[in-house]
Parts: structure tokens; C-alpha cells; sequence
């Protein structure tokens, strides 16, 4: 066993309760994946497929609650032995108890809300500094919903105009990529910005990325763009399914791949203690 396999073990069994993407990502991505399809198509049959995928994320977080310990085990954190623990001949009663204080928030919270405060304080720059942009979307179902986006765009000055229709509309779609690509970020800060978890970074960055696209529409409206680039990144800040697609997608991949660094690290050496 190299000096790599070792540090590779070390990072999982240390992480182990976050690492088990069946448990948690890979249903929480099913679950955004069954509110994202229904918020567009209306039909019966993917009214269907969203129970499935919500119903098929539920059972696979409660039956992977008892295949990664029984498969890989449990880990355990035991305290490190401090000098103050060995007797002493000023205390002669033993080993005087130490209190043991738990934070009231868990550390991989104070990366999120790092990320978080981050991502929301670019979005809102940008969006004071940057008019506001509406996009006419045809939710009819009658066009394809890729080819939903009108070519006419209403633009109205922030400064003492109230906010139009349209505000609610795509300010909620630029919150969920802040809340999902702030939890990415934060994942991988949490987890010691290892090249391993390279993909969370990219995962995060992309959704933040197209939160501060759509919150300074305004300002790169003026810009002359490629009309099919343009075609492109519209859809993802116009249509809330889209953007559950894929929040949903990425949280998927992300937990799979969690899963499979894990089973790599972990198989070898309970196959060896079996």
C-alpha cells in the first residue's frame, strides 16, 4: 500500500458520513428531478415519472442507511490522549473529567454560509448596478420548451419603478442556482480542496456562474453576443425547469461520484478485515 492509497483512506474515513452519495445527494437530486419536470410538461405520464423519482428517492435514502455500514463499516472518532489525561500526584482521585464542548453549528455549515454570503452579494451587485431584463416565455406547451424564448425583451430601469411580473420570475431561478452552486462550493471547501473533489468546485462555479448571468442580463444585453450562444445560456435563466433539471442532475453526478470514491478506498479493506 503506497504512501497515496494511504492519505486516499485517511480523506474517506474522515468524510465517510458525507462521502455516502446513495444516501444523500443521489436522492436529493431525484427529488429536484421530480419538481423540475412537472413545472413545464403536464401530462400524465410525467406526473407519473415525478412520483416515481420522489418516491425512488425516498427508498433509496432509507436503504442506504444500512448498506454503507453494513458494506464498508462504521467509523468511529476517537479523542486524541492529551498529557492532562495520564494521573498526576496532584490528583490523586484519577484522572480529572474534561467537558467536552460540541459547536452549536457543524463545521461544513460555516463553509456554506461563507459561499453562500459570496455568491448573493455578487448576484445583488449585479443585479443593482444592471437594468432589469424580462424575458417572454410561452409556457402554452404548444412550441418545443427549448425554443420557448421570444425575441422581444422588456427592459426597465431598477430606480423608482415598481417591479414588474416578470421580477419574481427569474429571481427565483437565479436563488436556486445561488443555493445550489454556494452548497457545492462549500462542499469543497469543507472537504480541503482536494483535486479529488475537483468536480464540486466546477459544479458550483457553473451555478453561480449563470445566477450572476442572469442577474447582469441587463448590462450584457448591451454587449453584441452570438445570437446562438445567446440561444443557448437563455433557457437556463428563463425557465425554472431547466435550472431544477439541472440543479438536480448535478447533485446526481456529484453523489455518485462521492459513492464511487468511497467504495474504491474503503472495498479493498473490508474485503481484507472479511
Amino acid at each position: 500500500m503506497t504512501t497515496g492509497d494511504v492519505e486516499r483512506i485517511r480523506f474517506v474515513t474522515q468524510h465517510f458520513n458525507d462521502l455516502q452519495g446513495l444516501r444523500y445527494w443521489v436522492p436529493l437530486g431525484m427529488m429536484t428531478l421530480s419538481v423540475g419536470g412537472t413545472t413545464y410538461f403536464s401530462s400524465w405520464s410525467f406526473v407519473f415519472l415525478r412520483a416515481a423519482l420522489f418516491l425512488g428517492g425516498l427508498l433509496l435514502m432509507w436503504r442506504s442507511r444500512r448498506y454503507y455500514p453494513v458494506t464498508f463499516g462504521q467509523v468511529e472518532r476517537k479523542p486524541a490522549l492529551l498529557a492532562s489525561d495520564w494521573p498526576s500526584i496532584y490528583s490523586p482521585a484519577g484522572v480529572p473529567q474534561r467537558l467536552a464542548f460540541e459547536p452549536l453549528v457543524h463545521p461544513a455549515a460555516w463553509r456554506w454560509l461563507l459561499t453562500l454570503g459570496f455568491s448573493l452579494a455578487l448576484c445583488l451587485t449585479l443585479s443593482k448596478i444592471s437594468p432589469f431584463v424580462g424575458l417572454d416565455t410561452d409556457e402554452s406547451l404548444v412550441q418545443a420548451p427549448w425554443q420557448t424564448i421570444h425575441s422581444g425583451i422588456n427592459t426597465f430601469i431598477m430606480k423608482g419603478i415598481p417591479f414588474p411580473e416578470e421580477w419574481w420570475h427569474t429571481v427565483r431561478i437565479q436563488l436556486l442556482y445561488v443555493l445550489y452552486g454556494s452548497f457545492f462550493l462549500g462542499l469543497w471547501l469543507w472537504r480541503g480542496c482536494r483535486l479529488s473533489q475537483l468536480h464540486n468546485l466546477l459544479f458550483g462555479a457553473l451555478l453561480v456562474g449563470l445566477a450572476a448571468f442572469g442577474a447582469s442580463l441587463g448590462l450584457l444585453w448591451a454587449i453584441p453576443w452570438d445570437q446562438g450562444i445567446l440561444d443557448f445560456l437563455l433557457p437556463a435563466v428563463a425557465h425554472l425547469w431547466v435550472a431544477l433539471l439541472l440543479c438536480g442532475s448535478l447533485l446526481i453526478l456529484a453523489g455518485l461520484r462521492d459513492h464511487r470514491q468511497l467504495a474504491r478506498a474503503l472495498r479493498p479493506v473490508a474485503e481484507a478485515q472479511s
